[in-house]
C-alpha cells in the first residue's frame, strides 16, 4: 500500500516541478536577460560618460592615488557593456538565429572568456591598488598613478586577448549549435578546467586574502590616525594629511564593496561549474543533471555581476553621485538650450516670413490700386475727348 502511495504523490508533484522549472526557465531566457541588458547598459553607459572625461583624467592626475583606479572602472565598464551586447545576442536568439552562425559563434563566445577574464583580473588590480594605499600610505602617491593604471589596464587587455586566442579553433557549429569541435572536445574540456582556476579560484583566493589585510589594517588605522598625524606633522599638514586620507578610504570602502559583492554574485556559479567539470565523466546519471541545472540558472545570476557596478557606485560613492549630478545638470542645461535656441531659430524664421509675406502683400495692393487708378485716368482722359470731340 505504501508504494502506490509514493508513487501517485510522485506523479502528482513532478509534473507541478516540471512546470514550475518551465516558467522559472521563461522568466529567465525571455524576461530577465533583456531586463539585465537594459539596466546594465544604462548604468555602464553613464560610468563610461563620468570616467570618461577630460577633467576627471585630469582631476586624477591632481588629486593622485584615491583616483587612480578610475582606469579600471573606465575599461571595465566598457568590458562589461560587450558582456551585455553578447547576452542581447543571446536573449535575441530564442526568436531568431543570430549566435550559431560560422563567424559569429566564435566572435561571441571568445569575447565572453575575455570579459570574464577581464572582469576579474580588474577586481584584482584595483583592490590591489587599494591594498599598497591602505598599507603603504606615505610612498602610494609615488607609485600609483592615472598613467600606470591605464598601462596596467591595457596590458590585462591585451594579456586576455591572447590568453584565449586558442578558443575559435576549437569552436565551431556542430548540428547547428556553437559548440567545440568532436576532435577537439577533450582540449577544450581541459581548457575550461584550466580556465576555471584562472578566472574564479586564482582572484578569489586572492582578492579575500586582500580585502581581509584591507579591513585589518583600516581598523588599525581608524585607532591611530589621530595620534601618527599630530606626532609626525604640523597642525596644518595633519589638517591636509587627514583630508586626503579619508577620501582614500571612502574610496577604499567603495572598492571593497565593488569586490566583495563580485565575489558573492560569482560565487555559486564558480563553485558549480568549478565542481561539474572535474568531476564530469560523460556519465548520464540525475546527479550531473542537477548539477547542470544549478549551473544554468547561477550562470544567469552571475551575469549581474557585469551590470551592477553603477548602482553600487551610486548608493556607496558620494563623488561619483556629485559628479553624475553634475553630468545630468549639464546635460538638462544642453538639451534646454538646444531646444532654446531651435524656438528661437524658428520664430525668426517666422517672423521673416511674416515680414515677407506682408511686403508682397503691400506691393501686391499698390500695384494693383497704381493699375487702377491707371485705368481711371486713362478712362477720364478718353472721355474728355470724346465729350470734346462731340462738341466739335
Amino acid at each position: 500500500m505504501i508504494s502506490p502511495t509514493n508513487s501517485s504523490i510522485s506523479d502528482l508533484v513532478n509534473p507541478s516541478i516540471r512546470h514550475s522549472m518551465t516558467n522559472l526557465e521563461f522568466f529567465f531566457k525571455h524576461i530577465y536577460l533583456l531586463l539585465l541588458v537594459i539596466v546594465g547598459c544604462i548604468g555602464n553607459i553613464f560610468v563610461i560618460i563620468i570616467f570618461g572625461q577630460k577633467a576627471v583624467r585630469t582631476t586624477v592626475r591632481c588629486a593622485g592615488s584615491s583616483m587612480s583606479v578610475y582606469p579600471f572602472l573606465f575599461y571595465m565598464a566598457i568590458s562589461d557593456t560587450m558582456y551585455l551586447i553578447i547576452l542581447f545576442c543571446l536573449w535575441l536568439s530564442n526568436y531568431i538565429n543570430v549566435l550559431h552562425r560560422p563567424g559569429i559563434c566564435q566572435l561571441t563566445l571568445y569575447l565572453t572568456y575575455v570579459c570574464n577574464f577581464i572582469n576579474a583580473y580588474y577586481t584584482i588590480a584595483f583592490t590591489a591598488q587599494r591594498l599598497f594605499a591602505v598599507v603603504n600610505p606615505f610612498r602610494v602617491s609615488h607609485f600609483l598613478s592615472w598613467y600606470r593604471s591605464r598601462c596596467i589596464a591595457l596590458s590585462i587587455i591585451i594579456f586576455a586577448c591572447l590568453l584565449y586566442s586558442y578558443l575559435p579553433i576549437l569552436i565551431g557549429i556542430v548540428d547547428g549549435k556553437c559548440y567545440s569541435r568532436p576532435q577537439f572536445r577533450w582540449i577544450n574540456k581541459y581548457m575550461d578546467i584550466i580556465d576555471s582556476i584562472i578566472v574564479f579560484l586564482i582572484p578569489y583566493i586572492v582578492i579575500i586574502t586582500m580585502n581581509t589585510i584591507i579591513l585589518i589594517s583600516l581598523r588599525r588605522m581608524k585607532q591611530n590616525r589621530h595620534e601618527l598625524l599630530f606626532q609626525n606633522h604640523s597642525q596644518l599638514n595633519s589638517i591636509r594629511e587627514m583630508t586626503r586620507r579619508n577620501a582614500s578610504r571612502k574610496m577604499t570602502k567603495l572598492l571593497l564593496t565593488v569586490s566583495t559583492s563580485y565575489l558573492i554574485i560569482c560565487a555559486p556559479y564558480a563553485c558549480i561549474h568549478t565542481w561539474r567539470l572535474i568531476n564530469d565523466h560523460g556519465e548520464e546519471s540525475k546527479s550531473p543533471q542537477l548539477i547542470k541545472k544549478l549551473e544554468y540558472y547561477s550562470h544567469f545570476i552571475y551575469h549581474l555581476s557585469f551590470a551592477m557596478n553603477f548602482y553600487i557606485y551610486i548608493v556607496f560613492g558620494s563623488k561619483f553621485r556629485r559628479e553624475l549630478k553634475r553630468v545630468l545638470t549639464k546635460s538638462k542645461q544642453n538639451i534646454y538650450r538646444y531646444f532654446h535656441e531651435r524656438k528661437d531659430f524658428d520664430n525668426d524664421n517666422q517672423l521673416e516670413l511674416e515680414l515677407t509675406e506682408k511686403n508682397s502683400t503691400m506691393t501686391i495692393e499698390y500695384t494693383f490700386n497704381t493699375n487702377i487708378n491707371n485705368i481711371n485716368n486713362k478712362h477720364n482722359i478718353l472721355r474728355n475727348y470724346f465729350c470734346c470731340h462731340f462738341n466739335m
